[in-house]
């Protein structure tokens, strides 16, 4: 018989074999291509995936400083409309009760404390007298030595005292416990008095930044409408 006939037409049991392998090989690598394939692809999409989250977390984070920066710009314009407010009223009048009485509702309105004294320096520069207060007891502090206590010391230095703050200045003494501020009132180039801030308000947890700009407006501005006040208090005509 012929080697046609032994193997048939498609060249019998070996050839199939051979076939079969040959399609095996075949199908292996063309699954290892495509599972290559697909491991590039889920490695691109990995990377997208992973710029995507980067991209909202970005997004996020600049969302977020935006919101910050907005917020403080919305801070700093009520400040500046406050400060603006705090300065036409007192030098809206020159009515030296009505200047006293307008530092008393800036102090409690705009920084939130109720316990205030305002003294003025006395004719002769030795010390300080209780202009006006609320929420204290006047006979306390009806008169303050230049240099004495923590009160004394910001009107013989014109410097704001601010409790907690670093420095080397001594501790206050027992008068001067409740302080949370004082602030010198300083007219040209002298201090003419003091704002002492005592306890705050519950809701106030201390003193803060904006508060210092309104301690550095009423230093000057506070100074200069009682100063004007008392001037046209000196030049008015007595009524008879």
């Amino acid at each position: 018989m012929s080697a046609t006939n032994e193997n048939g037409p498609e060249g019998g049991p070996a050839a199939y074999v051979r076939r079969v392998a040959h399609d095996t090989v075949k199908y292996t690598e063309d699954l290892m291509a495509e599972n290559h394939r697909l491991r590039l692809e889920l490695a691109t999409l990995a990377t997208e995936h992973a710029d995507l989250v980067g991209n909202l977390q970005r997004a996020q984070a600049d969302s977020e400083r935006y919101a910050a920066q907005y917020r403080d710009l919305e801070s700093q314009n009520t400040s500046l409309a406050n400060l603006y407010v705090a300065s036409y009223r007192l030098h809206g009048t020159l009515d030296r009760g009505e200047v006293l009485g307008t530092i008393q509702e800036i102090v409690t309105n705009l920084v939130g404390c109720e316990e205030i004294a305002i003294f003025e320096v006395n004719e002769a520069g030795t010390s300080l007298a209780l202009a006006a207060s609320t929420g204290i007891d006047p006979d306390a502090y009806a008169a303050v030595a230049l240099g004495e206590g923590v009160i004394g010391r910001c009107a013989r230095t014109g410097e704001t005292f601010v409790a907690g703050d670093e420095g080397e200045a001594p501790p206050p003494g027992e008068g001067d416990a409740a302080l949370s501020a004082c602030v010198a009132l300083r007219l040209d180039g002298r201090v003419s008095g003091a704002i002492a801030l005592f306890r705050l308000l519950p809701q106030k947890s201390g003193i803060e930044a904006v508060d210092r700009e309104l301690f550095d407006l009423l230093a000057t501005h506070a100074a200069t409408a009682l100063h004007c006040a008392s001037l046209h208090a000196r030049q008015a005509p007595v009524v008879s």
